[in-house]
């Protein structure tokens, strides 16, 4: 007995189908390869739960499989020196995740398995060979200013993305040919062999659950259903929009197959930085320099705001660091108006004239005394 598939779900082996199916359930989603691009290890153990599942969760492969476990043989004639347990019997150790093919969603996947049982729902269903499945998304990187996502702007884009076949209408065929039953599945969309005394059917793998081998291939498409068109795209930028924000385009993404809805085109903005402005939400922040006279008697600052210059009022004995608010001067989001903030900083000479020297020097005597 080279496999323990209780051990394998983690479960004892008194437990009841609820049980072995809420084990499953748990593993499978944590170890789904769409959850572990490229990680074989996470793939493999995929399988070996699925495997587990398939014999464990059916009654009658569960004690067949609990009689070998037992006596070491398969059948009637267990103990009687038997072969070994081979998964293969159970159609458990065909499974592949390469077979899912056009399949459309991890639920799908399991409906073809496990007989239309939907496991993360809880509730049967007749499913269709094929499933309609929604086009992928597309990314957009698009670069703006800091003034084009203060005030909103629009911008025109073109770009080459997939489209249907007008030709074939993304059948991929040629116009006037005919379908042709598949010879492997002969029309049924699925393919059913026995083994161990049990009947275990999946899609076809030739036509993929289609039921037909398609006829000659479109000669602009080739076959695939899709051609490269060029699109000229006026894209608004809602203002206010910040670094990193998003803009989705329903259905200008990868066409969908069987009847499935196009994907989305999506945009990701990048603000480039300001030279005198930085932003956090909808408030702006800002710095002012200003001598140390000035920061000790006081003075008026121009100040550069999103609209224009003004003038600010600096107190007399500001320290560096100190922070002004400008009420109302930030950026207008979602109907709330944001403030500027203003940074003063103390700029100290790298040289000084003579007579700056002297009279330095003559005011630092006074601290002195």
């Amino acid at each position: 007995m080279s496999k323990d598939y209780y051990n394998t779900l983690g479960v004892p082996e008194n437990a009841n189908k609820d049980e072995i199916k809420k084990a499953f359930r748990s593993l499978a989603k944590k170890y789904h390869p769409d959850h572990h691009h490229g990680d074989k290890s996470a793939e493999q153990k995929f399988k070996e739960i699925s495997e587990a599942y398939d014999i464990l969760g059916d009654d009658e492969k569960r004690r067949q499989y609990d009689m070998m476990r037992k006596y070491g043989a398969y059948g009637p004639h267990a103990g009687a020196g038997g072969a070994g347990f081979d998964p293969s019997q159970f159609g458990g150790g065909s499974f592949r995740f390469e077979d899912l093919g056009g399949m459309g969603s991890f639920a799908d996947m399991f409906s073809s398995i496990f007989g239309g049982e939907d496991l993360f729902g809880g509730r049967r269903r007749k499913t269709r060979t094929v499933q309609p499945r929604r086009g992928n998304d597309l990314l957009l990187r698009l670069n703006i200013n800091f003034e084009e996502a203060i005030g909103g702007t629009s911008k025109t884009i073109r770009m080459n993305k997939p489209v249907t076949c007008t030709s074939c209408g993304g059948t991929g065929e040629k116009a006037g040919t005919e379908r042709q039953v598949c010879p492997q599945c002969q029309g049924r969309g699925t393919v059913s062999f026995s083994q161990g005394g049990f009947a275990i059917s999946r899609p076809c793998p030739k036509c993929f659950g289609k039921g037909y081998a398609p006829g000659k291939p479109c000669a602009r498409c080739g076959g695939s259903g899709r051609i490269k068109e060029s699109k000229k795209l006026k894209i608004k930028i809602p203002a206010g929009i910040e670094d990193g924000g998003k803009i989705r385009l329903r259905g200008m993404g990868n066409p969908g197959s069987n009847g499935g809805r196009d994907g989305d085109l999506i945009i990701k903005v990048s603000v480039n930085k300001h030279q005198h402005f930085e932003r956090k939400g909808k408030d702006v922040y800002t710095i002012v320099e200003i001598s140390y006279p000035e920061a000790v008697l006081g003075t008026k600052a121009a100040v550069r705001t999103l609209a224009q210059k003004v003038n600010v009022n600096i107190k007399p004995g500001t320290i560096h660091g100190t922070k002004l608010r400008l009420k109302g001067l930030g950026l207008s989001v979602d109907g709330t108006q944001g403030d500027q903030f203003v940074e003063v900083h103390i700029k100290v000479p790298e040289k000084v004239t003579p007579r700056q020297k002297e009279l330095l020097e003559e005011y630092a005597k006074t601290l002195q005394s």
